[in-house]
């Protein structure tokens, strides 16, 4: 059972919105405003039927992205899924994966407390193909499920899901096909500079030396030149965030008599950090409508500390001539007692992540003629990365060679409580060893026997 409680975020920001302009006509508008209890319809521009606008209303914000992702969805020949930002930089989300997770159909698999890989119609993610701008992704996983986490929300724009295959896709999965895409400024249109901070702490306790509170921000700069012939899209993420846990976990229930009994048990705390700045790069070029080019670059450097410090507390499996006394039993189960000749091990994990993902990726359209095109796409995708992982064992002495200790315990809605008559406070009475000789005498360098 593991005890887990999410942190709490405040956030500032600030940015420019697009606008969206439709025209419909007077009498759809005045039909649709007559009926009661109508459904609100994005705010348009109204025309008569000379063409001339009386008047123009903007529809920006949360309407304006449903219906993108609607119109996305409509208008595609597959069956798609289709998320889109609300405006340039403003998919809430801490990465692409909690976005992913909340369209139709699709799971995000979570990895301490985040989102990370995702399953299409409940089919594993080394079904899932991940694309940017259409090119292929490789992961920073050990299978070929692609985790999402490395992917900032706020550097795109939004992504389709293709839950069928089709034929202007060349990688593809079995499950589905996510598409995420980057800002493509010449379709924008106008200058954008988007910016988001955000600040957020954890109230859990954290494990000593690990942070407890972290920072997120966001710039995202859209420009065009040349008569609207250049456009050029830059963006920067950054994030720092922490994460605790407070961990039982029981080694099971043992016979105590007719009665059950805990066997044994590992409280941990675990605190975790990762540390995550992505940064995208667009140049696109169109001298004319026949000719366009554009060249994309994606940089993800992904950092993750986890620390786990807990003790473990072997009982009636301790298999070292416990003993269980005073007992209170309900409805057949041990629920408090009192455990002689007890042998705590100290335990203490580290594994580091480090992982660059790397995506970059030129593309050249040519129209010959109203029926031939040609088009150029070349494109890379490297990851570099580099995992640590270190576990240790600690105790009063090698092979039960310290003091024994009388323990107590009582069961309670989130597990078991202990209580010690070991001293622990003195870390000089606290070894690097094998303390109840589960290495079987292999005691490597380092260690104290």
């Amino acid at each position: 059972m593991v005890k887990t409680k999410r942190n709490s975020a405040q956030s500032v920001s600030f940015e420019t919105n697009s606008a969206l302009d439709i025209r419909r006509s007077a009498v759809s508008l005045a039909v649709a405003a007559a009926l009661p209890g109508a459904i609100a319809m994005p705010q348009v521009a109204v025309a008569q039927d000379d063409g001339e606008v009386i008047e123009e209303i903007v529809a920006t914000g949360y309407r304006s992205s449903l219906r993108n992702a609607m119109m996305m969805k409509q208008n595609n020949e597959s069956i798609v899924e289709a998320v889109t930002a609300e405006d340039i930089g403003k998919l809430p989300d801490a990465s692409i994966a909690e976005s992913l997770a909340r369209l139709p159909g699709l799971t995000a698999q979570r990895l301490n407390g985040r989102g990370q890989q995702i399953s299409i119609r409940g089919l594993g993610p080394d079904f899932t193909t991940a694309l940017l701008n259409g090119r292929e992704q490789v992961t920073t996983g050990d299978n070929r499920g692609v985790e999402f986490d490395q992917y900032p929300a706020e550097l795109l724009s939004g992504v389709v899901v293709y839950k069928t295959p089709t034929a202007d896709l060349v990688g593809q999965g079995l499950s589905g096909t996510a598409d995420l895409q980057t800002i493509r400024p010449l379709q924008q249109g106008n200058r954008i500079l988007a910016g988001n901070v955000r600040y957020e702490w954890n109230d859990l306790s954290a494990v000593p030396g690990s942070a407890d509170d972290g920072v997120r921000y966001s710039l995202t700069y859209v420009d065009q030149f040349a008569d609207d012939t250049v456009g050029i899209a830059l963006g920067l993420a950054h994030m720092t965030n922490p994460n605790q846990e407070e961990r039982f976990e029981a080694w099971g229930y043992a016979d105590a008599g007719s009665d059950k009994v805990i066997g044994g048990s590992k409280p941990f705390l675990r605190s975790g950090e990762l540390e995550r700045t992505g940064v995208i790069g667009t140049l696109e070029f169109m001298p004319s409508d026949r000719l366009s080019t554009s060249i994309d670059v994606f940089y993800s450097e992904f950092e993750e500390d986890q620390q786990l410090k807990g003790i473990e507390v072997p009982l009636q499996w301790g298999g070292a001539g416990e003993t269980l006394s005073n007992e209170t039993i309900s409805n057949g189960l041990v629920t408090s007692g009192t455990f002689s000749d007890t042998y705590f091990v100290g335990r203490n994990d580290i594994l580091l992540r480090e992982a660059d993902l790397l995506s970059a990726g030129w593309n050249i359209e040519f129209d010959l003629t109203e029926n031939w095109m040609f088009e150029f796409d070349a494109s890379t995708s490297r990851v570099d990365r580099k995992d640590t992982d270190r576990e240790s064992y600690s105790g009063l002495g090698y092979n039960y060679s310290g003091p024994r200790s009388t323990t107590d315990f009582q069961m309670t809605d989130s597990g078991a409580v202990f209580a010690s008559d070991a001293d622990f406070s003195d870390p000089s009475q606290l070894v690097l060893t094998d303390p109840r000789g589960w290495g079987g005498g292999n005691i490597q360098a380092g260690y104290q026997k």
